[in-house]
């Protein structure tokens, strides 16, 4: 699935006042989202491809071949997001997240065994595996692709996949996948949804110290505004990549004067290990 994205940083003086306009725009009250976020990175350094340098040139391609062979691909951080909002609904994209699709499309998310990880009172993160179909706890796998690179789209572009967790102990699939949980954040801020378009207004926050204190915002003086647009079968439909550009670019026009969406720049939301 492609997720399409826009974003602005929205100072704080003015987080109420662009919440209020956002809120007129998407004909909605803004819903508040809290979301807890366990980063996991890959135990092993990524493989490169080993090229000979000097020799004949039909050894050196012969060499080159079999080192591609046995290549593995870029390894990226994996994050586990606990949907920690009381009263949101259950599975896996959060209230809000609207895909674009054809009729008879298919979102391509399938549900695996996940795992349930919380914070004890000392706030230290322990493993509790939840096989409890009733339990509140509410959990998503998350991949992120780096975006894609030039300017082929006025907006950032990448490919994303959401798996919803429903139960068993995913610490030993993490495991097995050579993955050890590396740190946490917190995103704390409203949601609202226009059209197909999810808006979000945040802050990335640390992880209390304990569960008598609140996370702190990272950066108090600012908001990040992210305004995305999920799209399915893009790549077998490109009129639904089309489609989702005009809609996006439509609503960074009706905002233009509220805040000033742009395309980051890549390297920010490269998720790959380096």
């Amino acid at each position: 699935m492609h997720e399409l994205l826009l974003h602005a940083s929205v100072p704080t003086a003015r987080h109420a006042q662009v919440l209020s306009v956002l809120a007129g725009v998407a004909a909605m009250q803004p819903q508040p989202f809290h979301e807890r976020h366990l980063i996991y990175k890959p135990t092993r350094p990524p493989t490169r491809a080993a090229v000979q340098i000097g020799g004949s040139q039909a050894v050196q391609q012969n060499s080159t071949q079999k080192a591609k062979a046995g290549m593995q691909e870029d390894l990226f951080y994996l994050h586990l997001v606990e949907d920690l909002v009381e009263d949101a609904g259950k599975g896996g994209m959060s209230n809000g997240d609207v895909v674009m699709e054809d009729v008879h499309g298919l979102s391509g998310e399938d549900e695996v065994t996940g795992i349930i990880e919380n914070e004890n009172s000392s706030g230290t993160i322990q493993d509790t595996p939840n096989t409890d179909p009733k339990s509140s706890t509410r959990w998503t796998f998350q991949f992120r692709d780096v975006p894609e690179p030039g300017n082929r789209r006025p907006c950032t572009t990448r490919l994303i996949a959401d798996t919803p967790i429903t139960g068993g102990d995913a610490s030993a699939f993490m495991s097995a996948m050579e993955y050890t949980h590396t740190s946490t954040h917190h995103l704390i801020g409203h949601r609202l949804t226009h059209l197909s378009t999810s808006i979000l207004l945040f802050r990335p926050c640390r992880p209390p110290s304990s569960s008598a204190h609140k996370p702190e915002p990272i950066d108090p003086r600012t908001y990040i505004l992210q305004v995305s647009l999920r799209v399915s079968n893009g790549i077998a439909k490109p009129q639904l990549m089309s489609r989702g550009v005009k809609e996006l670019m439509s609503l960074k026009e009706t905002l233009r004067g509220v805040v000033e969406l742009e395309s980051v720049e890549r390297g920010m939301l490269d998720t790959r290990v380096r």
